[in-house]
């Protein structure tokens, strides 16, 4: 068996299949022990494949639920590698450049993480295992910045402003990078979705590490709000929008005692994020001139945001466009891309092949910094 050790995954179960003696049963489990501790834990990954694998003594039904199919129960189920064993596996195919967050279910244990797979992280709906296939690039700078990575100052501001008998109120954290000189203009992001831009997303590491690491970018004041009623507020409600124009805008500038202009002011969100992101910059295109919007509901009411932007002539606005590939927002995203070339608009478009969560979102803040940075 020495010369199977090196040998294609493939190779080691179809052989391990054939086996009929306990002892040899035993030895191939051993050595898919090895073979996993080589790799690093679990999946193990050849080319585009990845071999999960689980040790089940129970032999009740155990699947995996993940990025690729959509989080469905039951959708991919371990199998037996052999009738005696107790060793189960499943094979997929992947892009070789993506990466993908999943956890196992079964019956008796209910939804957990790959007891095999060390790469969890903290996501909106909890924390998951996740794996990365060999042509993955792991993303700049959302490493937790060190000692010796100036950080940014951030600053409180509670934001208020009744209309229509509807008031929209919260304290929003306005974040200043390092040695900025807060004089005359200067580029701002307002981000949807704040806090968890911060504390799932890890926007202010990018931003520290990404001025420390590139001190020539241009620097960025951002304003991350918080939601209050996210749904309410993001799908397509204009008195948010108004709200974001009218009273954030002029409050943020005054406080921090800056004058801005369109061209550069940026609004982005994620998801629903993405979507009030882009009907503000519709509908207030003097106040914002930029948007950036990743993985955005452009789906929602029929595709109307689409259509919005399909009958209107150009607005002075240019954009941002990220999507995952992966059960994302592909689609509506690059309807949405073909509509704004058609009318002639300033577009910076990104595919990557990862799914609708912050780890893919935050792979591209630092892109979305430079990007509103050369605003004008």
């Amino acid at each position: 068996m020495a010369e199977l050790f090196d040998s294609p995954i493939d190779n080691i179960l179809q052989s391990f299949q054939k086996q009929r003696l306990r002892k040899r049963i035993f030895a191939y489990e051993v050595l898919i022990e090895k073979r996993i501790l080589q790799s690093g834990g679990t999946p193990i990954i050849e080319g585009d494949a990845a071999y999960f694998f689980y040790r089940n003594e129970s032999s009740e039904i155990v699947s995996i639920t993940g990025d690729w199919n959509g989080w469905k129960q039951g959708a991919d189920v371990l199998k037996r590698i052999h009738p005696a064993s107790t060793v189960y596996y499943l094979k997929k195919i992947f892009p070789i450049d993506s990466r993908l967050s999943y956890r196992f279910l079964s019956e008796e244990l209910g939804s957990f993480n790959d007891p095999g797979n060390p790469n969890r992280l903290q996501e909106v709906f909890g924390n998951n295992t996740f794996l990365t296939m060999p042509g993955y690039q792991e993303p700049q700078y959302l490493e937790k910045s060190g000692r010796a990575v100036p950080k940014g100052v951030i600053r409180s501001l509670l934001v208020s402003d009744t209309f229509q008998g509807e008031s929209f109120f919260r304290e929003v954290q306005i974040y200043i990078p390092n040695g900025m000189r807060l004089r005359g203009k200067a580029p701002f992001l307002y981000v949807h979705d704040g806090p968890e831009a911060i504390s799932v997303g890890g926007f202010t590491h990018v931003l520290d590490n990404l001025y420390y690491h590139e001190p020539h970018t241009k620097k960025v004041i951002v304003i991350f709000i918080p939601p209050v009623d996210r749904h309410a507020e993001y799908m397509l409600n204009p008195k948010f929008a108004r709200w974001s124009a009218k009273a954030l805008v002029p409050q943020v500038e005054k406080f921090l005692k800056l004058s801005g202009s369109k061209g550069l002011r940026a609004v982005y969100g994620a998801s629903l994020g993405g979507l009030i992101a882009a009907y503000t910059g519709f509908l207030y295109p003097n106040t914002f001139g930029n948007v950036a919007a990743q993985s955005a509901s452009f789906w929602f009411e029929d595709r109307s945001i689409i259509r919005k932007f399909s009958s209107k002539r150009k607005l002075p606005l240019r954009f941002f466009i990220h999507t995952g590939t992966i059960n994302d927002a592909l689609d509506g995203s690059r309807d949405m891309l073909q509509v704004l070339q058609q009318k002639g608009y300033d577009v910076t478009y990104r595919e990557t092949n990862e799914s609708h969560n912050w780890a893919n979102w935050s792979a591209k803040y630092a892109e979305i910094i430079r990007w509103a940075g050369n605003s004008k």
